[in-house]
């Protein structure tokens, strides 16, 4: 059984705002930056930006729809299904974390770069951190690997991977699909 395309395009549709959103709030007006178009998240268009609460929603609703898929794409039981959820949430969220303190550093150091003489050694600890959060990213790839192994035999660990590269490029189509650019437009690599 597929879940239905309308479920999906509407997390799709609440979803589209938010990286740009995201990226707004951590790096606040900059006067030197090109205006960008308002969209219907955008602090300049109809609804304005989506509320934490709202991003959190959403993020829980994609979350319960891989689950749902995984479960169902790998044939597990309830018991495999609750371990995987879990092992999953942790490090979603510990990942959530360190994209956010990767974002806050890449602002700070655009930020630092745009001043007349910027200071070395707070580039250097900018550099530090930004080298840090790369190696967690790792260790947290490594993590989920070694749990994937723990829960999933041989079979529903390449199914797995499978999976996590195709759902990720479906959002990634659906969510350019609502900005208007579809798959391989110009909001994609390759498009023109």
């Amino acid at each position: 059984m597929k879940i239905p395309q309308i479920l999906i395009l509407t997390i799709a549709l609440t979803l589209t705002g938010m990286p740009a959103f995201a990226q707004r709030q951590l790096s606040g007006p900059m006067a030197d930056e090109p205006q960008r178009e308002a969209g219907p998240f955008s602090p300049e268009g109809q609804g304005g930006p989506p509320s934490e609460e709202r991003r959190e929603e959403v993020r829980k609703k994609i979350e319960a729809v891989r689950i749902w898929r995984l479960t169902e794409e790998l044939k597990l039981d309830t018991n495999s299904s609750a371990k995987l959820s879990s092992l999953l949430s942790s490090l979603d969220l510990k990942r959530r974390n360190t994209m956010r303190e990767q974002m806050e550093a890449m602002r700070d150091l655009r930020s630092l770069l745009r001043t007349a003489k910027p200071d070395e050694a707070k580039i250097m600890s900018l550099l530090e951190k930004l080298e840090k959060n790369r190696q967690e990213m790792q260790g947290l790839k490594d993590q989920e690997l070694k749990g994937l192994k723990d829960i999933l035999t041989i079979e529903q660990q390449a199914r797995f991977l499978i999976f996590q590269h195709e759902f990720q490029r479906e959002m990634r189509d659906m969510i350019s699909g609502a900005r208007g650019k579809g798959p391989g437009g110009p909001g994609r690599r390759g498009g023109r």
